[in-house]
Parts: C-alpha cells; sequence; structure tokens
C-alpha cells in the first residue's frame, strides 16, 4: 500500500514551482531531506493548507520557501518559538520545524531544550550537515572533533553537541535520528514523528559535500552518503525489518572521519501534552450555565455592575505608560486577559528600560473580535500617562477623537486638543483607598474601563482575582472599583 502511494505521488502538486530551480548545492543532502517530507506528508494524506513549515536561518530553511504549504521564515534561532504561538493558537495544524545544527543547536539552543521540556505538539526536524554551510564552512555545534572547517583548519578540539541526547535530556517525548543515505526509511520516522503526539525531535544527518566533504577530503555526495551507511551502529526495529538497506549488518566495518552513532528510534513515550492542559484548565475556568457568580463579581459594588455601553466592535487600541515600579505592564496584562476572558482577542506587548524603578514603563493592548494581524500600534484610540515624561512621548499618537487619562498630580492637559481629556487624581485615590500609591495601576485600569468600555467589569474583577495584585484581593478590587467611580463621574 506504502509503495502504490508513493508510486502515485507528483511532487509538483507540494512544490511551488515558479521557486525552481532550487539553490541548493549538488549532492546536498537536504534536497533527499525535503523528498521524504514530501512524501510523509503524501502518505499521511495531510491537506496543504492544514499543513505549517517553519523555518529559521540557514541552508536547511531555504527548503521551506520551495513548498506549498503554510509557511512562516523566521529569525534566526527562533523558529520554535514561532512554532509554539502558532501551535497554541491554532492546536489543528501540522506544524513541522525545520532547522539546523546552528540554527537550532547554537543560537537556537535554549528555545530548543525549552520545546522539548514543554512537550508541545510539535515536529521538530534538525538537519545536521556538522557546518556552517551558507555561510562559508564555519565550524558548528556538532562539527566533529578533529575535522577542519574555515574556523579550524588544524581540526576542531571541541567536542560536538549529540542533540538527540540533548533533547531527550531536556524531555522530549520523541527523539528519532535518520540519514539521507537511508530516504525511505526517513520517511517512516518522518510519518511517526508528526503522528506522535508531542514534542517530536527528528534529527537528520545531511551532508554538506560543498564545504564539509571538501574541507576534510570526504569526496562528492555519492561518497559521502556511502560513509554515512558505514557509520550507523545500530537501528531501531522499524528499521531493522528492511533487511534490504545495505549497511545495517552490525558487523559493517566503521571507517573514515564521522565517528558511529544510533539511528532510528531512540526514545518514545506517552506524557501529557501541553496544548492539552492547557485547553484543560482553561475548560474547567471557564463560566458556565447555571454557574454562580464568581466572588469578585458577587461582591461588585452596585456603580461598578457593567461598563457604559456595549464593547467597540473594532480593534482597540490603548496605551498605558509611566515609570517602573508603579505596575504598568500590570494592568496591560489585567486588562488583556479581561478582554479574552470575555470572549474577545486580545494583545499585550510591553517595554521598559534598564531601571527596575523609576525608568519608562509602558504596555500596549490591542482589543477586537477579528484578527489581531500586529501586537503593536503606531497609533492608539486611548491612552493612560501616570507621568509628564509619558504623556509627552505618547500624546501626539492618540487619534482624533480618542481618550487621554493622566494622572493630575502629574500632568496639566487643557482640553481642545481633539480628544477627550481626563485629568483624574490617579495616585492620590490610591493613597486615599490603600495608604500607599501602590495600587494606582489599579485605579488607572479602572478609570480606562469605565471610559471605554473595553472590557465588561466583571471580566476585569475576574482577571484581578486570577492573579491577586499586590497579594490582596480584597485591596485589589478596592483601587479597581474606586477607579470606576473616576471615570464614571
Amino acid at each position: 500500500m506504502i509503495q502504490a502511494a508513493l508510486e502515485q505521488i507528483d511532487y509538483r502538486q507540494y512544490l511551488r514551482m515558479d521557486m525552481m530551480p532550487h539553490i541548493l548545492c549538488p549532492g546536498c543532502g537536504h534536497g533527499i531531506v525535503l523528498k521524504a517530507l514530501l512524501r510523509a506528508v503524501h502518505r499521511l494524506g495531510l491537506r496543504q493548507e492544514d499543513v505549517v513549515l517553519v523555518s529559521g536561518i540557514g541552508c536547511s530553511s531555504r527548503i521551506v520557501g520551495y513548498v506549498d504549504f503554510c509557511t512562516l521564515h523566521t529569525t534566526h534561532g527562533r523558529p520554535l518559538t514561532f512554532a509554539t504561538g502558532l501551535k497554541l493558537a491554532r492546536p489543528e495544524l501540522t506544524v513541522i520545524v525545520i532547522t539546523g545544527d546552528g540554527d537550532g543547536l547554537a543560537i537556537g539552543g535554549n528555545h530548543l531544550i525549552h520545546a522539548a521540556r514543554r512537550n508541545l505538539d510539535l515536529t521538530c526536524l534538525l538537519l545536521n550537515n556538522a557546518i556552517y554551510g551558507m555561510t562559508g564552512g564555519q565550524g558548528a555545534p556538532t562539527t566533529p572533533e578533529g575535522m577542519r572547517s574555515s574556523m579550524t583548519p588544524d581540526g576542531a578540539i571541541e567536542p560536538a553537541f549529540d542533540a538527540c541526547r540533548l533533547v531527550l535530556g531536556a524531555g522530549a517525548s520523541f527523539v528519532a535520528r535518520g540519514l539521507t543515505a537511508q530516504p525511505l526509511q526517513l520517511d517512516d520516522l518522518i510519518v511517526q514523528a508528526v503522528q506522535h503526539r508531542g514534542f517530536s525531535f527528528l534529527e537528520v544527518l545531511s551532508d554538506c559535500p560543498e564545504f564539509f566533504g571538501r574541507y576534510n577530503d570526504l569526496g562528492r555526495g555519492p561518497e559521502m552518503l556511502q560513509a554515512q551507511r558505514s557509520h550507523v551502529q545500530w537501528l531501531g526495529a522499524a528499521l531493522t525489518e528492511k533487511k534490504f538497506v545495505p549497511g545495517l549488518a552490525p558487523e559493517t566495518p566503521h571507517g573514515g572521519a564521522a565517528p558511529a552513532f544510533n539511528a532510528g528510534i531512540l526514545h518514545r513515550e506517552e506524557r501529557p501534552e501541553l496544548g492539552a492542559l492547557l485547553a484543560e484548565r482553561a475548560a474547567a475556568s471557564a463560566p458556565r450555565p447555571g454557574r454562580q457568580e464568581s466572588p469578585a463579581a458577587a461582591t461588585a459594588t452596585p456603580s461598578a455592575t457593567a461598563a457604559p455601553g456595549a464593547p467597540p466592535a473594532g480593534p482597540l487600541r490603548i496605551r498605558i505608560a509611566g515609570a517602573g515600579g508603579q505596575g504598568i505592564v500590570m494592568a496591560g496584562l489585567l486588562l488583556a486577559e479581561a478582554a479574552v476572558a470575555a470572549g474577545r482577542n486580545a494583545t499585550h506587548a510591553q517595554a521598559y528600560g534598564p531601571e527596575s524603578r523609576g525608568g519608562a514603563s509602558k504596555a500596549e493592548v490591542i482589543i477586537s473580535d477579528g484578527d489581531i494581524d500586529f501586537p503593536c500600534a503606531d497609533r492608539v484610540d486611548a491612552l493612560v500617562a501616570l507621568t509628564r515624561e509619558a504623556h509627552e512621548r505618547y500624546a501626539s499618537l492618540l487619534e482624533p477623537g480618542g481618550t487621554l487619562v493622566v494622572d493630575r498630580a502629574q500632568v496639566h492637559v487643557e482640553d481642545g486638543n481633539g480628544f477627550a481629556c481626563h485629568a483624574l487624581p490617579i495616585t492620590a485615590t490610591a493613597q486615599r483607598v490603600l495608604g500607599t500609591a501602590m495600587g494606582a495601576n489599579l485605579v488607572a485600569l479602572g478609570a480606562i474601563v469605565a471610559l471605554t468600555g473595553a472590557v465588561p467589569v466583571e471580566a476585569a474583577e475576574h482577571a484581578i482575582a486570577a492573579r491577586r495584585p499586590g497579594g490582596s484581593l480584597e485591596r485589589a478590587l478596592a483601587a479597581f472599583r474606586a477607579g470606576l467611580e473616576l471615570g464614571s463621574t
């Protein structure tokens, strides 16, 4: 059946033919990996619009540009971070990361180990050619000891990473290694990696004749493929059944530059998958019909039962700005979480200076019933400025007819600027209600919710109850409701 399916494949249906001819060097193993990946997708019967290939930077990442799937070409070392966000937002998609030994183990090594630890349902193919092929043949984290590169003309001294052992130690639930010298077995490994529920890591030994082979006198593509076979030490049961493949016998002599290696499925286990765990938690915390109100909502004051007017249907861009230590980031986070709890889409972005206290700080929240294409905005519909510096820096970004909220003890504003100005005693209110200026962020949050109707009050109080900023729900709600009252008068 498998052979029949492969005979029916037309590779062109999966390729962007306008991108051909490709720019891979003659003998590069990455082309073999690409065909194996296409055969695996074909065998699995996946729809092209349901498959996303995510890549970083390097020779391996170039192959993503040739395929007619949903593709995402990201920054150096970061494909797993982009893929994580994508999979959490669209769990129904099949997300496959294509990375290299430099992209995935050097600059992206930290992202790799944490992706393995989280066990999100992703498939990561790390194409290991033991060198930086795209940038001139520098030594990579996988360059074996004694092997030459443009940086190590006398041979590498540092030990090479074993990528499979690394991700196994980090907690990956599926770990395998394949060879470009055995492409049909590589198909099998890719199929099993994609089918596995959890983080699947597949290292593919893929030769680079142009730099690694040339620098180390290993011959061209055919000679390097044959050398791969001669160094296979062990293959998993799924592959050893294929007796017709040369080089499987354990007595095969090892020779040449590369050390012996294990190939096949090295580890597989079933353990909780991150996306499923998050979905279960969200379902458990979601309001249910007939469910009693939360303690926060049940104790709401009569004046705080609903924000005036219905929330705006279009995107609402809100920036909260002030100084580090005022809780600016927390206020933005609570606003975004309240929007999500209310069933809307929201993004939260933050920025602050190097100072722990006193430096500039801002949080930007975008709320919409539709898609949000980018988490930052050049213009805003509402601005909360708790310091004079924040007002001077960001007031010019307000759209005509927007809403400006300032702490009147810090900022002097006049009407007639084309937007609604609200100079409120924000810090003074926090001092009056809580006995401390810490909590002015929650007062400001209440004011902007009352003035814009960005989120339902109940949703905001639910977000506050979940986080308990300052350690006391009662005090946090008191500050928020005082802000609601300011914004309603």
